[in-house]
């Protein structure tokens, strides 16, 4: 349901008085910070306690590219590391015992956006787009070389995964002025085999040319 409210929100934007707007492209940058809830796609766990060897929350930040193409269209391209998620194995865990298991993730994505205005220098934003999550899984021994074999879900020490999906994004911005503004998204995307899928909320500035 809360994807089909997105698409819904999103349609009701583009198919507003966008047709009809006066072609105006205006370009910005900007930077935003990030809370990730993560969704564990293999199962990796700990032998010894079959827990999850995959945070399932991490920080982030990204930096981003865009053009309000009309009052109602625009387009956006950007880069974001999801943080790291590091884990040490129980002890007693045969090959893996004291070891450490690391994810490093990044993406890049391709959005459409949606604006709605609803007040002064207020607009409402609905987003759709395709994102590339690339993750790096890294098996440690406790001397800290990383383990030769596979040892753990069928990932190989160094093992990276990339796979594109469906963004979907909600949220709003403010503008200061002609040119600096805030805004919050809240984004929802398909990951590969490690992550599942990642729930953001993001907060950032942006700056418009």
């Amino acid at each position: 349901m809360k994807k089909l409210a997105i698409v819904g929100l999103l349609g009701t934007v583009l198919c507003g008085n966008a047709m009809g707007a006066e072609f105006d492209p205006k370009f910005y940058v900007g930077a935003e910070a990030q809370y990730n809830k993560l969704k564990k796609g293999q199962n990796f766990v700990d032998p010894a306690n079959q827990k999850s060897m995959i945070r399932k929350n991490t920080p982030g930040a990204g930096v981003f590219v865009g053009s309000r193409l009309t009052e109602n269209l625009g387009a956006e391209v950007g880069y974001a590391q999801l943080g790291k998620s590091n884990k040490t194995f129980q002890k007693g865990t045969t090959a893996l015992s004291n070891g450490t298991m690391n994810v490093k993730m990044h993406n890049i994505y391709v959005d459409a956006l949606g604006y709605l205005p609803v007040a002064d220098e207020v607009d409402v934003i609905g987003a759709v787009g395709v994102g590339r999550l690339t993750t790096k899984t890294q098996l440690k021994a406790a001397n800290g070389t990383s383990l030769p074999i596979t040892t753990l879900a069928n990932v190989q020490a160094n093992d990276a995964k990339s796979k594109a999906g469906i963004r979907l994004g909600l949220g709003a911005q403010y503008k200061f002025d002609t040119n600096i503004g805030v805004r919050a998204m809240v984004r929802h995307q398909k990951g590969n085999k490690v992550v599942k899928n990642v729930n953001s909320a993001n907060v950032g500035l942006f700056y418009q040319f």
